[in-house]
């Protein structure tokens, strides 16, 4: 039963079997109705048929019988009565006197001659002298007064059958059962065919329909019916070509970056990720070149976020044709073109499918290095970057995307610390370190909490008298186990988990509280704080040094600001625009490590600066390197004629500062004179007595 039961399961999907079916339950449901009609119509035709045949032999029989019921020749009436009741058409037939004696009978009657008839049909007809019919079932019985000379002389009641004189209902209906089957048979093909050419459309808006849901939507739809199934077709059509379009947008907005018009992460990852497994399975190599910009933000700062997204379609660019020249200098390694995506940010990535050996990835990786370093021509300036890149084998070093671009970039950031572009290719060890610094991180997280800080400080003297003018604090990390660390140890860190900032702000409101202990002991130390770029990029900056100056009760002409020559050039107008305030109300700044950068001299008259420091590295040159000399004597001309300060960094011996002091600079700094020390260190620095003075 069940395989029946499935295969009429599966035929009743089909539209046309249904629609077939549907005819053929109303045909036979309307044959029906018509049959039964015609059955009751014969039944009642028959019936009125065999009334009239009935009355018409029985009259004629009865006035044929009268003068034997006259004479009272009951031979006689009994040969013709006898001849009457062997017709086919009649059942039964007996004569009776009018005093209702039976004289003659033929058939089953009941009656036999000379017994007084019972019947009330006779008797009726006797008494009312005129004819009586009765119908029982399908037979009818007629009793027919005999008349003559006018004179009643008997009656005659005659039985007839139906069907003795009409065809009978049953051998109708069989005949119109038979009719009705053929004609279904002949029908029932005849309205499958019609019926399938008519859904012959709605066949095609199915297939249709499931190929869309396959995601085939390039398709049209042809029906010229000219009704509804015309219009539903031409909807479809304008409904396949709307979800075509948004596909293929969604589509696109997946899985390319906007920006570039390259592949972003999503398709990368899944191009990878089918890449290397093949990788895996043919026992070849591939590699992935995980590349960062370098000095981006700051040209995005500059230029503005429109110019940077022209700038990153442009790097984008340049890397697509490196990689095409590449991939068509070294033919077809049979794995398919190199790819290049953004991932975000300034982060790019190339897929190297098949590689020969792993020098074809430093290769690569070379000559995008050298495609990115070439100028590039943004609204009529021209912008320089460098390139970072970290190279990841698969599956040697991953057999997973994420895996993959974690090692790739462990390998770029390498890369990046040991000064740029270049390539560096993914080592176990890195691993280690990342480990290690994200330590770092934890536990730098946990000594701001904590308050494992300290704020160092190293004095700065006049050059006139060698007496004590201020100094710089400098952050210092009182590890629990490894002691006293140096920025250098952990700034870095700091820089790229983003607790720069919250470092920079601490290191600002320690320095103006100690600063204004120091003078409530009666040393008048003017104390000089780094500021970060992040932390300098705050709403909120200008705020933050209030809120410390007021905290601690230091004089703002005791605080100096200073700020590196790259944060200061970023954006000269904003900068203006945020040191104003805080130096209207006492504050002095000052341009750190100043020669290094890349100043323009049209807005560094504008720039409300007090003081230039000269890096150290010009310092320490200047006895051996003219070049390094012709800078320092640069720097403390232009210092000299803008009317402003100069620092000198890194002094260390006393020709440096005698020299230094021959050319004018102001103050000097350096382990000459002392190197950072905790602030009790510093207050005795600070003592008249100390004699501290380079002489």
């Amino acid at each position: 039963m069940a395989p029946i039961r499935h295969a009429f399961s599966r035929v009743m999907r089909s539209l046309v079997m249904k629609f077939t079916l549907l005819c053929g339950i109303i045909l036979i449901a309307a044959t029906a109705v018509l049959m039964g009609i015609e059955f009751q119509l014969k039944r009642t035709y028959n019936t009125e048929t065999g009334l009239r045949h009935a009355e018409l032999i029985t009259e004629l029989f009865a006035s044929n019988s009268a003068p034997y019921f006259r004479r009272d020749d009951a031979a006689g009436l009994v040969g013709r009565l006898n001849d009457f009741g062997a017709r086919e058409d009649i059942s039964s037939v007996y004569a009776a006197d009018i005093n209702r004696r039976v004289i003659a009978v033929s058939g089953q009657t009941g009656y036999v001659v000379g017994q007084r008839a019972a019947d009330h049909l006779i008797q009726s007809a006797i008494g009312a002298v005129d004819t009586r019919v009765e119908t029982i079932g399908d037979t009818i019985r007629i009793a027919e007064p005999a008349f003559d000379g006018g004179r009643l002389v008997g009656a005659v009641v005659t039985t007839v059958p139906i069907s003795a004189v009409a065809e009978p209902a049953g051998r109708i209906l069989t005949r119109q059962i038979l009719i009705a089957f053929a004609a279904l048979v002949v029908f029932l093909p005849l309205a499958a065919f019609i019926i399938t050419r008519a859904l012959a459309p709605v066949r095609e808006l199915t297939e249709a329909a499931r190929l869309a849901s396959s995601r085939k939507l390039d398709m049209r739809i042809d029906v010229q019916t000219g009704d509804e199934l015309e219009v539903l077709a031409n909807a479809f059509n304008r409904m396949f070509a709307r979800l075509d379009a948004s596909v293929k947008r969604v589509h696109r907005l997946a899985y390319v970056d906007m920006i570039t018009e390259l592949p972003n992460r999503e398709r990368f990852r899944k191009e990878l990720e089918q890449v290397a497994r093949e990788a895996a399975e043919n026992d070849t190599e591939g590699a992935i070149l995980f590349l960062d910009l370098d000095r981006f933000k700051r040209v995005n700062d500059s230029l503005g976020i429109g110019e940077g997204d022209r700038l990153l379609e442009a790097v984008g660019r340049r890397l697509r044709e490196a990689t095409r020249a590449w991939d068509l200098a070294n033919g077809d390694l049979g794995a398919g073109p190199s790819m290049v995506a953004r991932l975000g940010g300034d982060e790019f990535t190339v897929l190297m499918p098949r590689l020969r050996d792993s020098s074809d990835a430093a290769r690569l990786a070379r000559r995008v290095i050298d495609a990115v370093r070439r100028p590039f021509e943004i609204s009529g300036h021209q912008v320089f970057l460098g390139l970072s890149a970290g190279a990841a084998v698969f599956p040697r070093d991953g057999a997973d995307p994420e895996t993959l671009l974690r090692h790739a970039d462990l390998a770029m950031a390498s890369a990046k610390r040991a000064g740029g572009n270049a390539c560096e290719f993914f080592e176990s060890s890195m691993n280690q370190s990342a480990f290690e610094r994200l330590v770092l991180e934890n536990e730098l997280r946990e000594a701001v909490r904590e308050d494992q800080l300290v704020v160092y400080y190293q004095p700065k003297v006049g050059m006139t008298d060698g007496a004590l003018a201020g100094a710089e604090a400098l952050v210092r990390w009182q590890h629990p186990t490894a002691g006293l660390l140096s920025p250098g140890a952990f700034i870095q860190a700091a820089e790229e988990c983003g607790l720069i900032g919250e470092i920079g702000d601490w290191v600002l409101r320690r320095a103006c509280k100690e600063a204004a202990g120091l003078m409530m002991k009666g040393h008048c130390v003017p104390v000089a704080v780094n500021v970060s770029a992040m932390q300098f990029e705050s709403e909120h900056f200008a705020e933050t040094v209030l809120e410390a100056l007021q905290e601690s009760g230091l004089p703002p002409e005791m605080l100096e600001l200073e700020l590196t020559e790259s944060t200061a050039m970023r954006d000269p107008e904003r900068v203006i625009k945020q040191i104003e305030p805080l130096r209207d109300m006492g504050v002095t700044f000052a341009i750190d490590d100043f020669g290094t950068g890349h100043s323009s001299l049209s807005y560094l008259t504008r720039m409300p600066f007090d003081v230039f420091k000269i890096d150290q590295t010009f310092v320490r040159d200047m006895s051996n390197d003219d070049h390094a000399r012709v800078v320092v004597e640069t720097i403390l001309a232009l210092a000299k004629s803008l009317k402003l300060k100069t620092v000198a960094e890194g002094v260390e011996t006393a020709d440096q500062y005698a020299a230094l002091r021959g050319l004018g600079a102001t103050l000097a700094q350096g382990y000459l004179f002392g190197r950072p020390m905790p602030l009790d260190e510093l207050e005795r620095f600070a003592e008249p007595e100390s004699g501290h003075a380079a002489g």
